[in-house]
């Protein structure tokens, strides 16, 4: 068998087909340790990494890099001519679902599409359909020596690292946002960048990053786009051109002799905050901003732009009437926190609710989140945060066990070892969507079988892994249908729905009437049309 004879460090978990990425380490003490974690799951060179189908296995070597290496073959029937086999042949496929995920972390709902070559190269490009939104692009790779094409809008273009933006982009937008993969275990963690013009270029984790109308943007995205945009105050005039005599120093009191040398920027700073501490007139303070602001046009430094937001809100109040607060927008980071206090109120509501276990870690990520965004907070919300922070017992008993019935005591026993949440969702998601290509449901107890290490969880552990599987098929028309959880697929022994898939629902505002039979037979059919092959 002429099978590929490099090092192969990536592989796909289940089945051929799968699109659930593992990466070998290449360490001999590190490769025991992957194996315990991965106890009887299979990997194989699958055809989402350009491979050829076939199943791989793990090489521990201790001087040489361990690797993944294909089984053998006697009857010499099949070749592999799978491109690329590196740490970051599998990126591609990490892109897909952490951008997926970080998607509907935000109530957007997307499909992505990866492109194949050609010459048979498939991971170069991913393109993102999100729900009210422009195609986000993913380019990580091009033929060698190219660079980033000119795209309709390219801001919503996102570039791997070996690629070169387009220099008239940089010039013209001020930036580009770029991504990349880190090790994360043996998985790969996605980080987004901001190159700015110049060459500098600064990394973010997904949850400072979130996709606006103007494609993703990232903290270092909004300042560059606030330094590029000259601030006017609401009904403030033009100003008139200074005359050419003016003092160095201090600014004058007087209407009269109110300018000074452009290029003379501490001292048009001096003159501003002068401004607002006395509480001058607002003809005075719009003079002095509108100076500020033709100063550092080009760019401004944090001191300065605090500066100049202050005035801005000063002068904002007096022309609307004196006293009056003025309201602002949340900056990125406080919506950021405002949008991670409301999720956790929720939560933890729900897991009061259901008498599930609330930790220490969950209750202090509430207390910081809040804390950021205490200003947007409702009455409501800062009480329950205060009811929270004063819990004296936020972890609750857990409930007693059920009696046994056939092989349901898995889903009740308790299990203390830490456990890979997203693996095992993700796990869940290849095993339902796998069943549902073939048009067909999954009994809890086969899922088991299918995913190892779920059915040793605690019940509350494993609703926690099934509220993490969200579908990669989308509608294949227009035309509105019914939201359908994938998780619907999973059944009792005896094929009907499972009473898991209710408490699923109701987490997803899927209310379900009483008699849900006939509604779970829709879904399922929903399902099953979306991801048959047409």
């Amino acid at each position: 068998m002429a099978l590929d004879k490099r090092r192969v460090q990536t592989a796909v978990i289940g089945h051929s087909d799968s699109e659930l990425p593992v990466v070998l380490p290449m360490e001999a003490i590190e490769v025991g340790d992957f194996r315990t974690r991965h106890d009887g799951q299979t990997y194989w060179c699958g055809t989402w990494l350009g491979g050829c189908g076939h199943q791989l296995f793990t090489k521990l070597y201790t001087d040489r890099a361990c690797h993944f290496a294909h089984g053998p073959d006697p009857e010499h029937t099949s070749s592999c001519t799978r491109k690329a086999s590196g740490v970051s042949s599998a990126d591609h496929l990490y892109i897909k679902h952490g951008l997926l995920d970080w998607l509907a972390g935000q109530d957007i709902t997307a499909e992505a599409t990866i492109a194949r070559d050609t010459d048979g190269l498939i991971g170069g490009d991913v393109l993102f359909a999100p729900s009210g939104h422009d195609n986000l692009r993913v380019l990580l790779s091009e033929s060698p020596g190219s660079s980033a094409p000119e795209e309709k809008d390219p801001a919503h273009l996102m570039l791997g690292p070996e690629m070169t933006p387009d220099p008239d982009v940089l010039l013209r937008q001020g930036y580009v946002n770029r991504i990349q993969l880190v090790p994360d275990g043996t998985r790969r963690r996605i980080q987004v960048g901001t190159e700015r013009h110049g060459g500098a270029t600064e990394w973010f984790d997904l949850d400072d990053v979130e996709l606006t109308p103007s494609g993703p943007t990232t903290p270092a995205v909004e300042e560059i786009r606030r330094l590029r945009t000259t601030r006017r105050p609401i009904g403030v005039w033009a100003p008139k051109p200074p005359p050419p005599q003016s003092r160095p120093t201090a600014p004058a009191v007087s209407d009269e002799d109110h300018g000074i040398p452009s290029q003379d920027r501490d001292a048009a700073m001096a003159a501003l905050a002068q401004a607002v501490g006395d509480g001058r007139s607002r003809t005075e303070i719009r003079r002095w901003l509108n100076r500020a602001e033709e100063v550092t046009h080009g760019g401004a430094t944090a001191e300065e732009n605090a500066l100049i937001r202050a005035a801005t809100d000063v002068l904002l109040r007096l022309e609307r009437a004196v006293g009056v607060p003025t309201p602002r927008e949340p900056t990125f980071q406080e919506r950021k926190a405002l949008q991670k206090a409301e999720r956790l109120l929720r939560v933890l509501a729900q897991h009061k609710e259901h008498g599930m276990a609330v930790t220490f870690r969950q209750r202090n990520q509430l207390t910081k989140a809040a804390e950021q965004a205490s200003a947007w907070l409702t009455d409501e919300q800062r009480s329950q945060v205060e009811t929270w922070q004063n819990d004296p017992q936020p972890v609750p008993t857990p409930r007693t066990p059920q009696p046994p019935r056939g092989r349901s005591p898995r889903i009740a026993a308790p299990h203390p070892k830490p456990f890979n949440e997203a693996a095992l969702a993700d796990g869940v998601r290849d095993a339902l969507e796998h069943a549902a290509r073939l048009g067909r449901t999954v009994p809890l107890t086969d899922l088991y079988d299918q995913v190892k290490g779920l059915g040793e969880l605690a019940e509350s552990d494993q609703v926690q892994v099934l509220r993490r599987v969200r579908p990669t098929a989308r509608p294949r028309s227009a035309k509105p249908e019914p939201p359908a959880l994938l998780t619907a697929l999973i059944t009792t022994e005896a094929g009907t729905m499972h009473p898991v898939y209710r408490q699923l629902a109701d987490h997803a505002g899927h209310h379900l009437p009483p008699q849900a039979e006939t509604a779970w037979t829709d879904t399922v059919k929903i399902l099953h049309d979306r991801y048959l092959t047409p």
